[in-house]
């Protein structure tokens, strides 16, 4: 929960920002004066020379862009959130009850609302797109429905968890993991990557969600790296050893505590969350040492072009970045905080000691997801 002190100190921080982007535009107003043929009349009624403007206009043109009433917060936000809502709704509700401003949610799979503000276009009723994953993002991206986000909001976090053409920004880190059951897998038995699994030594050892938006984007990942060809013979493989389906990451770590599965392909938080509640479960993470099979991916939001609450919506993705929802991330989700500042949770690893492939484009990533979806069907999953 945001601390009174928080509360004040975010609305100041948000406050400043926009009084120094006022004082700009005044002084870019002030300064395009100065291209004039002739310089306006003085107090004293006097014409001054030519592109000349008085201490007093730059003094009146500031004061007026400080005074100016800033855009007010509040009215009605409709989020459209791929972000589980198991995992994000204390933080939304939080947003809710310091801002004054009324949330709606739409929970669903973040492929499944990229496709419906595809579909809805410039008519959507959504305000904010909140995804559990950046090729999603980058979907919506590519259609051009996302306004561009001013540079204060961007500069909140590291450059490889924005969008490069500043649609929309990250807002905690994820990292693609394999959950083993400590019980029967050895650490020596384990591949340096992905790849790896597609090995006879694990039949009916190996649990996936195909149709989980975390797994595609993986497989885009490494469609992307390393084409079709062999992303699709390795799909073929694990599916020719007998994998276990799931419908999502929860039920393979859960099977994985239960003696069920050996080795599960998941998002870590889900493993931590479990071992913050029992840290005697016989599982435990593996991060991979290469390859998409290790990539740190940023969940993140971006603003619809249509919204018609731009105001609200550029509070709650500077809520997010807030140290309360950080610090709700990392403590509460298990997720890398992505704001400078913020101390992650004890159970997670260096994100920096992390090996996911560096300079991942998301915009390419995005383009491969309906490849990835067509490769994962014709493997037979």
């Amino acid at each position: 929960m945001l601390s009174t002190i928080n509360k004040v100190n975010l609305k100041f921080e948000v406050n400043v920002n926009k009084k120094y982007s006022l004082v700009l535009v005044a002084l870019t107003i002030v300064l395009s004066a100065c291209t004039t043929t002739a310089g306006e009349r003085g107090p004293a009624g006097e014409q001054g020379p030519a592109g000349e403007v008085s201490q007093e206009e730059i003094e009146a043109a500031v004061n007026a862009a400080l005074t100016e009433e800033e855009a007010e917060v509040s009215g009605t936000l409709v989020i459209y959130s791929g972000r589980k809502e198991s995992l994000v709704s204390e933080i939304i509700a939080e947003f809710e009850s310091t801002s004054g401003v009324t949330v709606e949610v739409r929970y669903a799979k973040s492929a499944e609302l990229a496709g419906t503000l595809k579909l809805e276009g410039a008519i959507s009723p959504a305000d904010v797109f909140f995804s559990q994953d950046p090729v999603s993002l980058g979907i919506v991206a590519k259609e051009g429905l996302f306004e561009r986000l001013p540079a204060d909001i961007l500069d909140n976090v590291p450059g490889w968890a924005v969008d490069k053409n500043n649609y929309w920004v990250g807002t905690s880190g994820r990292s693609r993991a394999l959950v083993v059951d400590t019980r029967d897998v050895q650490d020596s038995e384990l591949p340096n990557d992905i790849y790896g699994l597609a090995d006879e030594k694990f039949r009916n050892r190996l649990g996936l969600a195909p149709t989980n938006s975390s797994f595609i984007a993986m497989v885009a990942c490494m469609v992307e790296l390393d084409g079709e060809e062999k992303v699709l013979e390795w799909l073929t493989t694990i599916n020719g050893l007998g994998y276990a389906e799931y419908p999502k990451n929860s039920p393979q770590v859960a099977a994985a505590a239960a003696g069920e599965l050996d080795i599960g392909m998941i998002n870590h938080y889900y493993t931590l969350r479990v071992l913050a509640e029992n840290g005697n479960e016989p599982i435990k993470n593996v991060y991979l040492d290469e390859g998409c099979g290790a990539m740190v991916m940023p969940a993140g939001v971006g603003i619809l072009s249509s919204s018609q609450n731009k105001p609200a919506a550029l509070a709650f993705i500077e809520f997010l970045h807030s140290k309360a929802a950080q610090e709700t991330f990392t403590n509460t989700v298990y997720e890398f905080p992505l704001v400078t500042g913020i101390k992650p949770n004890a159970l997670l690893p260096d994100i920096n000691s992390l090996n996911s492939p560096s300079n991942l484009n998301w915009s390419a990533l995005s383009l491969w997801q309906e490849k990835a979806v067509e490769l994962i069907a014709q493997a037979g999953f």
